[in-house]
């Protein structure tokens, strides 16, 4: 297996991990305020469209630079995983 590869699967297993338990603390918590009768707590609702936007960005400029330069391949499973982190670590920010 290549040093990459072995990265690559390390980086994978770390976010993953991340994120199951970002996700699992999430589900907790909203089950938690569905059963809470006192909870009136309005839904977030606060505007993603510029992180959608860098995201669309961002994999259409990978995907240019794959025919490129051909080391560029390696780019797009560090973006899902850095996606995959990041959704984990925003479960356990608190606005």
């Amino acid at each position: 297996m290549s040093t990459i590869s072995l990265v690559i699967l390390v980086s994978g297993l770390a976010a993953t991990l991340l994120f199951l338990a970002g996700f699992s603390r999430g589900v907790n918590r909203a089950i938690a305020a569905r059963n809470d009768p006192s909870s009136t707590e309005a839904p977030d609702e606060a505007g993603h469209l510029g992180t959608a936007i860098f995201a669309v960005i961002a994999s259409a400029v990978v995907i240019a630079l794959v025919g490129v330069v051909p080391s560029a391949i390696y780019i797009g499973p560090f973006l899902a995983i850095f996606t995959a982190a990041a959704v984990g670590v925003a479960f356990f920010v608190e606005r």
